[in-house]
């Protein structure tokens, strides 16, 4: 199995299961022009199956336009579209997170280094989920 290195901007906020055994977010990248001028962005989903790094990270620290590198495999997913036809995708399953640019600290406006080794000692942007009882 390959391991892949992704580094980009999350696309939209992480969408977390109410239990944090899955996290599934997409990371952008800016990839230079088209030739009308347009940037050319390069997508990839992923998926942490962590619940550790879901809650303790993925929740409290991520959101859109946070910067990450991404160190997984890429595996292939079926699902059916609403019209019923089968297609398979490709999703990047995360073994390695590192974030570069934390969601409390662009919402408190804080300048922050790419060697950060926790979150800001800041309130969460985001509540935390209620486990389902």
């Amino acid at each position: 199995m390959q391991t892949m290195v992704f580094t980009g901007r999350l696309a939209a906020d992480p969408q977390i299961s109410e239990d944090f055994a899955k996290a599934v977010f997409r990371l952008v990248e800016k990839r230079g022009v088209d030739a009308g001028g347009k940037d050319r962005l390069v997508g990839v989903n992923c998926v942490s199956w962590s619940k550790g790094l879901n809650e303790k990270v993925i929740t409290p620290g991520l959101a859109q336009g946070c910067e990450v590198v991404v160190t997984g495999a890429f595996i292939d997913t079926a699902y059916e579209t609403r019209d019923g036809q089968s297609r398979t995708a490709k999703e990047l399953v995360v073994n390695r997170l590192t974030v570069l640019d934390w969601a409390e600290a662009r919402a408190a406006g804080e300048a922050t280094d790419a060697g950060d080794a926790a979150p800001p000692k800041t309130e969460a942007r985001r509540p935390r989920r209620a486990k389902a009882a």
